[in-house]
């Protein structure tokens, strides 16, 4: 919710192409020299009722009245400002319709459910360098495993004080700050009192193949709907086709480690993809699980990506079962102790849950 209609201000940072909602504070903080407690309070927003970012869906979705009171303070359109927050990707890649302002238990289901980090990302150093400190909201998605650009592994976890970037005090969500002004450059993690100071465009990383760099680029165009989703050929909607996607990350999870021969990643993806599966524990999701949350590093995104997109390249059912059918014979190993049911909870391609019902004789569906 916001307070009243702020005075428009003198200085104002113009948002950057894709820039998440939390950068644009962060850089509109540094312009005004001002912690960033102080500017979304100046925006508009109600920072008075909680000092909890998570009760305010910060960055996550938003209300016409506060992109109301943003716009009149900065001139900055209420569609501008809705295209920062996550919500630009509801409906597509995140499924965010019951996330309320002001709701933290709407907030807190969200988070467990969603392949995205609601108060964390990963960053491209090069990127982050080019721009002086604009963090993109995609970098926030589950699915971002690598720089479509700059063909390198996005950077998830600070090398200096090993805690996950921009998540905050030790890892957990950030609060605004009230007395810090803000680093983009840097890792600003707080630990003990101690601000980490790692320039970020400093942090090394690995090259990826102009392939993967290439997937990655088709994920996002069907993530901001700028290209048509195709699964066996036929035009499914954004939705579909990401559910598409989590099914056979799914199906990659549920083989390990019988899987691990199948798939087209380097060694290091394999281990990191097989280190999440065997050191994974159920999480609040539910009967989803390990099998269903969110890839937690930039590697193990990777190499799910590399796998997921393959499969939904299939341009017939019959080439759809085809692809889907060593992976499901891994899977089978396990069934005993995992079953497939959980597939029944996602919303599928009405091809792609055929092609699951062939591979693996009706069981991918059965209540």
């Amino acid at each position: 919710m916001t307070v009243g209609v702020p005075r428009r201000l003198a200085l104002v940072a113009e948002p950057r192409p894709g820039e998440s909602f939390a950068s644009w504070i962060d850089r509109m903080a540094v312009r005004n020299g001002c912690p960033p407690w102080t500017m979304a309070e100046a925006l508009g927003l109600d920072v008075h009722a909680s000092s909890d970012v998570r009760s305010l869906a910060y960055g996550i979705v938003t209300m016409p009245e506060t992109c109301r009171a943003i716009e009149a303070a900065t001139g900055v359109s209420s569609e501008v400002v809705r295209g920062m927050h996550l919500e630009m990707f509801d409906g597509s890649v995140l499924d965010l319709a019951s996330v309320r302002v002001g709701d933290k238990e709407s907030v807190r289901r969200a988070e467990g459910r969603e392949w995205v980090q609601f108060f964390g990302s990963r960053v491209c150093p090069t990127c982050l360098r080019a721009s002086g400190g604009v963090w993109l909201a995609w970098w926030k998605l589950g699915w971002a495993a690598v720089c479509p650009e700059h063909r390198m592994l996005l950077v998830d976890l600070c090398p200096r004080c090993h805690v996950a970037v921009r998540r905050g005090p030790a890892g957990q969500p950030a609060r605004l700050s009230r007395a810090r002004m803000p680093a983009p450059l840097q890792c600003g993690a707080l630990l003990s009192g101690t601000v980490c100071d790692q320039p970020i465009p400093q942090i090394s990383t690995s090259s990826v193949s102009s392939k993967l760099a290439d997937q990655q680029q088709l994920v996002l165009e069907v993530a901001t709907h700028r290209r048509s989703a195709l699964t066996a050929d036929q035009e499914v909607s954004a939705g579909q086709w990401f559910a598409a996607l989590k099914a056979t990350a799914m199906l990659v999870r549920l083989g390990m480690p019988e899987v691990l021969p199948l798939l087209d990643a380097p060694l290091d993806g394999q281990g990191a993809l097989a280190a999440e599966a065997g050191g994974q524990r159920w999480n609040r999701a539910g009967p989803v699980g390990r099998f269903g949350m969110a890839p937690r590093t930039a590697l193990v995104a990777a190499g799910l990506l590399a796998v997921a997109i393959e499969v939904a390249a299939a341009e017939s059912e019959s080439e759809l079962v085809a692809r889907l059918m060593p992976l499901a014979a891994a899977a089978r190993i396990r069934w005993k102790e995992r079953r497939p049911d959980l597939l029944t909870m996602v919303a599928l391609p009405s091809a792609f849950t055929a092609a699951l019902d062939a591979v693996l004789g009706g069981q991918a569906r059965r209540q």
